[in-house]
């Protein structure tokens, strides 16, 4: 009799924790793009974990669909990832990815990654001037899979791929200096760019039709219009 009510007490426990949970945290659902949609067509979930109190900083985690985690890290507002803090993110197997600082959703600080084997592969270190709306990131250290060590201290020879797009050139005190090649394979371009103590001076891209296009600001670039100077 004791033993059977000990049980029962146990599972309203259980129970109430558990709507506990489910009353202060959020879970939705994301396509590969990391947009929301309906259960079935997912990629991975989210969970904002004190979604229903009032708060400062919200704690965010996204898993994938096996069940581990993807990303962990803090965010400013419950509804708008808006990073802020230390976020880790994760492969696919579990391990892990890379750890980046933040500050009002904006890289600031360190970044530190690593390939699925768990080998370093790069050292940034990122800064964001809130009275500028200015950002710079500078690359300290770099390496390839075989552990063959290409940026040291912010120089040496550095190939970085962002989605689509691949490039590679010469760092210099941990700014993209000289001549930089490259492919946007989203848009089946090839492009020359060149750089000056990190900012883009000039470039060409050239589309699969051959056609070229030249610029001469990262804006342009981005863009394909020419940016008109005010006097």
């Amino acid at each position: 009799m004791k033993k059977s009510i000990f049980i029962i007490f146990l599972v309203i426990i259980s129970t109430g924790l558990s709507a506990q949970i489910n009353m202060v945290s959020k879970k939705i659902f994301l396509d590969s793009l990391n947009l929301e949609t309906t259960s079935p067509n997912f990629s991975y979930t989210r969970v904002i974990t004190n979604y229903s109190q009032k708060s400062a900083r919200y704690v965010v985690t996204d898993f994938y669909k096996n069940g581990r985690k993807k990303m962990t890290g803090a965010t400013l507002d419950r509804d708008i990832l808006k990073k802020d803090g230390e976020f880790i993110y994760y492969y696919k197997n579990g391990a892990k990815e890379s750890v980046i600082d933040y500050s009002d959703d904006h890289k600031s600080g360190k970044e530190i990654s690593w390939y699925e084997n768990q080998s370093k592969k790069l050292e940034k270190q990122n800064s964001w001037d809130s009275k500028t709306k200015k950002s710079q990131t500078l690359i300290l250290n770099s390496w390839n899979e075989d552990k063959t060590q290409t940026v040291t201290d912010g120089n040496g020879e550095y190939q970085e791929t962002e989605g689509f797009v691949t490039q590679k050139g010469e760092i210099k005190n941990g700014l993209k200096q000289g001549v930089w090649r490259g492919n946007d394979f989203s848009k089946n371009i090839s492009f020359t760019d060149n750089y000056d103590k990190g900012i883009l001076i000039s470039g060409v891209s050239i589309d699969g039709n051959n056609i070229k296009t030249s610029y001469s600001s990262l804006l342009e670039k981005q863009s394909g219009k020419k940016v008109v100077k005010s006097k």
